[in-house]
């Protein structure tokens, strides 16, 4: 009789977790680092929520992160049946997280059933929540196992092709980050070209520009020419010019130069002194091509944010701290004379 009191109460437990995981919201990301299960005090953190007045309760609650509650209730077979797509994504994710922490080895399995999930979930990073696909989230946290020898290399690149090849996976933000550093392979190339054109995922012009084909240079230039657009968020990751200054990086080409020229004018003349990281972007771009014409370049720019009759003070040191942070990003020593000091 104890045996079966103790199972019920397990049992109860684990559908207490699974009721505040759905009443949340939001998925907090946790760091599968150590390989351990989570050994939690569970009674005495459930037994003091009471589910029913929360049922009839109007007003937001806050509650404990319960994610890790899984880990210390669950079974590894349980844990697998929470990661089936009759569950919310929230239980999902958290059972996911507790079989990453236990090296399952059939991760594998559990994100091909969810890595075309669309649904949109809040996630929490430290202090910092931003809305995701869910899918983005299951590759982004079996993707993190490779260097953890939970999944093998070949499972690694095949995820990665996953998100690459399957159609519309181009706005996760985990294929936003892998089109940033991916490499010009000759069989990327269709793809890319058509995350582009199509499916309009601007992180994609850095890698389109790193093949420097002619064809792809009015892309290019169209994609930096729309630098004043009302209806683009310039501090967003997503913005049209912002990744064509990235893609000038790997693609320092002399038709761009124009251009560059004018989105400088367009910076300085700017009323905006907040810190955007247009500017930065600009930066790097034209110390990518290297030469005495990119040093004279910024030498002007810095000069000219200087005698701006009209900027307050703050404009001059956005300016001056957008260059030293290209600097610290791609330090090159050729323009380490034009690093100002200044008065933070």
């Amino acid at each position: 009789m104890l045996l079966v009191a103790c199972t019920d109460k397990r049992q109860e437990q684990i559908a207490k977790v699974l009721f505040l995981l759905n009443r949340t919201g939001t998925y907090n990301e946790m760091q599968n680092t150590n390989g351990r299960q989570y050994y939690l005090n569970v009674d005495s953190l459930l037994d003091c929520i009471d589910t029913t007045y929360i049922k009839t309760c109007k007003r937001p609650r806050a509650f404990p992160v319960v994610q890790s509650l899984l880990d210390s209730l669950c079974t590894t077979k349980e844990l697998c049946e929470l990661t089936n797509r009759s569950y919310s994504v929230g239980v999902r994710l958290a059972a996911t997280d507790a079989l990453i922490r236990r090296k399952y080895a059939h991760l594998e399995e559990i994100l091909r059933s969810n890595y075309t999930d669309t649904t949109k979930i809040y996630v929490r990073s430290d202090d910092v929540i931003e809305e995701e696909y869910a899918g983005s989230v299951f590759l982004r946290n079996v993707q993190s196992c490779r260097e953890k020898t939970v999944i093998s290399k070949e499972d690694s690149l095949r995820n990665d092709s996953l998100a690459l090849y399957t159609p519309g996976l181009s706005k996760y933000q985990y294929t936003k980050k892998l089109l940033l550093r991916l490499s010009p392979k000759k069989n990327y190339y269709p793809r890319i070209k058509e995350i582009v054109l199509k499916e309009r995922t601007y992180q994609a012009l850095k890698a389109l520009a790193s093949y420097r084909r002619e064809e792809d240079k009015a892309i290019l230039l169209d994609a930096l020419s729309n630098y004043d657009n009302e209806y683009e968020d310039v501090d967003s990751e997503d913005d049209e010019t912002n990744n064509a200054l990235l893609a000038v990086t790997v693609w320092p080409c002399q038709d761009f130069i124009p251009l560059l020229m004018h989105i400088r004018d367009y910076e300085i003349k700017k009323h905006d002194c907040s810190m955007l990281p247009r500017r930065k972007y600009l930066f790097e771009a034209i110390m990518a091509y290297n030469n005495q014409w990119s040093y004279n370049f910024i030498d002007a720019t810095l000069a000219l944010s200087s005698k701006k009759k009209d900027h307050e003070s703050a404009s001059d040191i956005t300016m001056a701290t957008s260059f030293h942070s290209a600097m610290l990003s791609h330090y090159n020593p050729r323009f380490y004379s034009l690093v100002r000091e200044v008065s933070w």
